[in-house]
């Protein structure tokens, strides 16, 4: 994690582009995103939020723009008082809510917002970040997450059970902050979701969140064997799997996929885990990964089997999202004792993505599991994530010129 530092290197685009009573505020929002969105153990691939609030304006990140290299161009202008109407409303649907959220945007075109920008407007403080931190995370994804997460984060901070994102999440999360508002909780943390910090000043805000993220990496170390350093060089590598193996991949997948490998010591240790046939089936770390690794991983070889099951699974929940036709059912995850950590995609980034994802989720899963076991979110509610239509367009190109 990197401490704040001094701002650089976007004044003379905001010179172009905003007000100069904004700047500021703008330029430490920029800062923060891009410090968040350097360290994979905040935000990986694309997730994570920020905002900063001017009197009138809400500056919110865009969907699927990567923090890690945001800049003006991938932050939306919303109107506030467009968006405390949406909160008085009650309630909204998803489409609705997107719908809102264009016609709050002050530059017609403009990229859609994050999903929880309602959330970020309805907190009452200037600045608020979001990242999916593995080690908060960690906390969350145990057999006694909430109690857990509280007692290790401290008494000031909201702890709040898991919730759809989108109006639900916003409603749910800024009513939690309500009945404590006393208290002045500058921290809330969403079970198998992430952490939310707030501030009246960026750089508070940025200074809590690795302050809550260090606490939480200090007791998974002392208790779980946590390590939050970089791993092995041997990830990514693309290899030849097995020719049977990649002709059963292309027999189910939409289109031949790509693969990439990884083979290290830690990927070895879990994949030959007594108990992998448990604790690999209970689902993935937070909701952010489902769509890009599926909601379980292949043991083994048999992908036929895997495409079956996958099948079935949609069947099942499919009258929760009426229309929806079912994806491409090829596993986008393969442990096996002999190959280590496999993972496809439909293009070698994507695939790498993937084995990003997993590579991190090892960690958690086995933090997890020393601390009581490793728990998440149920088949259904990873079903919804799935097959939500506001999180399949993030998925998309996003096009930066909007």
């Amino acid at each position: 994690m990197t401490g704040w530092g001094t701002p650089t290197g976007v004044d003379g685009v905001l010179a172009q582009r905003a007000e100069p009573g904004v700047n500021r505020w703008l330029r430490e929002t920029l800062h923060a995103s891009r410090l968040l969105g350097r360290d994979p153990f905040l935000v990986l691939h694309g997730g994570g939020n920020t905002s900063v609030k001017t009197e009138e304006d809400l500056w919110a990140k865009a969907s699927g723009f990567d923090l890690g290299r945001l800049d003006l161009d991938g932050l939306v202008r919303l109107d506030r008082t467009a968006l405390a109407r949406m909160l008085r409303s009650g309630e909204l649907s998803d489409l609705e809510m997107m719908a809102g959220y264009a016609a709050a945007s002050r530059r017609p075109g403009a990229p859609a917002p994050t999903i929880e920008s309602l959330l970020h407007h309805a907190l009452p403080f200037r600045s608020v970040l979001h990242t999916h931190a593995d080690a908060i995370v960690a906390l969350t994804d145990t057999v006694h997450g909430p109690d857990l997460a509280a007692q290790v984060l401290g008494d000031d901070v909201i702890v709040v059970p898991y919730v759809m994102p989108g109006f639900e999440l916003a409603m749910t999360a800024s009513a939690a902050w309500q009945a404590r508002r006393a208290d002045r909780c500058t921290a809330i943390v969403l079970a198998h979701h992430g952490l939310f910090t707030m501030g009246d000043d960026v750089a508070e805000a940025y200074d809590r969140h690795l302050e809550l993220v260090r606490r939480a990496e200090e007791f998974l170390g002392r208790e779980a064997g946590w390590r939050a350093d970089p791993f092995d060089g041997a990830d990514g590598r693309v290899a030849d799997v097995p020719r049977e193996l990649r002709a059963a991949l292309d027999a189910v997948a939409h289109t031949p996929p790509a693969v990439a490998v990884c083979a290290d010591r830690e990927v070895t240790d879990f994949v030959t885990r007594a108990d992998l046939p448990v604790v690999s089936q209970r689902g993935p770390t937070t909701l952010e990964h489902v769509i890009r690794t599926k909601r379980l991983p292949l043991l083994g070889r048999d992908v036929d089997a895997y495409a079956e099951d996958y099948t079935r699974y949609f069947e099942r929940h499919a009258h929760r999202s009426p229309g929806a036709r079912m994806l491409d059912p090829t596993p986008r995850v393969i442990l096996d004792p002999e190959l280590g950590l496999v993972t496809t995609g439909p293009d070698p980034a994507t695939a790498q993505a993937v084995l990003d994802i997993f590579r991190h989720t090892i960690r958690i899963i086995e933090a997890a599991e020393r601390l009581g076991g490793y728990r998440t979110m149920t088949e259904a509610q990873a079903f919804d994530i799935e097959y939500w239509e506001l999180e399949q367009r993030r998925l998309r190109p996003v096009d930066p010129s909007g």
